[in-house]
């Protein structure tokens, strides 16, 4: 899968002091055409605690393929813009998340609640493999 820069956009500290960072990764796509596609990623530090009501052996294989870091990350993206319009289509993409999603991302229990979604998925995807083999 071929991956594409990510130009950083800006960055904005949210209230339950996690940092919310953009990023443009708009690409040309055939002649004057371009996909405009921006990231919302905001880095979640795991700790031991956050696996506290469920086996140590969980975390540690948590670690081994995640790192202490996991990322939420919200993708918008249009496609076959006129290169004129993409700046245009890129910003109001851009304030349109920053309008409807801030206060769901700043929210007190949105590291929580992100945290226990990826590690019961890990969780199950593990348990799974354990039945395939």
């Amino acid at each position: 899968m071929k991956t594409y820069p990510l130009k950083f956009v800006e960055k904005i500290d949210l209230p339950n002091n996690l940092v919310l960072e953009y990023y443009d990764y708009s690409r040309v796509i055939a002649g004057d055409r371009w996909l405009v596609g921006l990231l919302a990623r905001i880095p979640i530090e795991i700790s031991e605690e956050d696996f506290a009501d469920r086996p140590q052996e969980l975390y540690k294989d948590f670690l081994e393929v995640h790192g202490t870091v996991i990322y939420f990350e919200l993708k918008k993206e249009r496609n076959f813009i006129d290169e004129r319009e993409k700046d245009q289509v890129f910003n109001q993409m851009l304030n349109e998340l920053k309008e409807y999603v801030l206060s769901y991302m700043g929210h007190k229990s949105f590291a929580e609640g992100f945290m226990k979604r990826q590690i019961q998925d890990f969780e199950e995807r593990q348990k799974w493999q354990k039945a395939i083999t």
